[in-house]
Parts: structure tokens; C-alpha cells; sequence
């Protein structure tokens, strides 16, 4: 029996012939299938809902950055939000406007009165037991 060695030559060649397959394979795809791909089913909805969206966009855009009387009689107008924002800062800072300190206060709480309230304790064997009982007294 003649004994056989596997030479590093002979790995190299079958690793660079498996790699020179391969790649040829991915070669003949590229060619055969992507620049024949066929055109989407939907292509016109497609187009239609992008330039909804689009112009959706465009006029959001445009209410963003742009002045606009909305009502002259009630004095509304819409201004850039980059102006809003600014004025919004100031008129908090300066505590004018909607950040005015107020002298009566937003939220009147009377007097509020907590009755007798009962929890009973149940133990590991689901016995009842007595129940607490909470006292209160009225602050003023």
C-alpha cells in the first residue's frame, strides 16, 4: 500500500476552485436575473401614494415656516415655529402672558373627611381575623 499525503498545494487548489465556483454562481444570478427584474404589480399605486405623501409633507412644512392670517376679526395668525418658540421662551422668562403668576389659586381643596375604614386580616390558613381600624381627625 502506497501511503497518500495530502500536500498544502493540493488544499489550496480545491479551497481557490470551490471560491472560483462560488463566484461564478453569484455572476451568472447578477446577470441572469436582477437587471430583468420585472416591474412591480402595484408601481402606480406606488407613485400615486408617494406624491400624497409628499405633498402632505410640502404643506406641512409650509404651515411650519410660513406666516398666515387664520382669522382677522379674532386676531389669529400663524407664525413660524421657530418664532413661536422663541416668543414662547421669552414671555415665560419675563412672566408675562400665559406664565403670569396668578393671586388665586387654580385648585380649592376643602376640607376632606376619611370615615371608618375596615381590613380584615386573613392569616396563612384563610381564617379571618380582627380588622383594622383607622381613625382620623380633621386638620384645619
Amino acid at each position: 500500500m502506497s501511503e497518500t499525503q495530502i500536500s498544502k498545494s493540493n488544499t489550496l487548489f480545491t479551497f481557490l476552485g470551490c471560491l472560483g465556483a462560488f463566484l461564478v454562481f453569484v455572476l451568472i444570478i447578477f446577470i441572469a436575473y436582477l437587471p430583468n427584474r420585472p416591474e412591480r404589480v402595484d408601481a402606480q399605486v406606488y407613485a400615486t401614494r408617494q406624491a400624497k405623501a409628499d405633498e402632505s409633507r410640502a404643506a406641512g412644512v409650509q404651515k411650519l415656516t410660513n406666516y398666515e392670517l387664520i382669522d382677522a376679526e379674532a386676531g389669529t395668525a400663524r407664525i413660524p415655529i421657530e418664532e413661536a418658540i422663541s416668543l414662547t421662551i421669552a414671555s415665560y422668562n419675563s412672566g408675562e402672558g400665559l406664565f403670569a403668576p396668578t393671586e388665586t389659586p387654580l385648585l380649592e381643596i376643602e376640607s376632606v373627611s376619611v370615615e371608618e375604614f375596615v381590613l380584615p386580616i386573613v392569616d396563612s390558613n384563610g381564617a379571618t381575623e380582627g380588622a383594622f381600624d383607622i381613625e382620623t381627625t380633621e386638620t384645619e
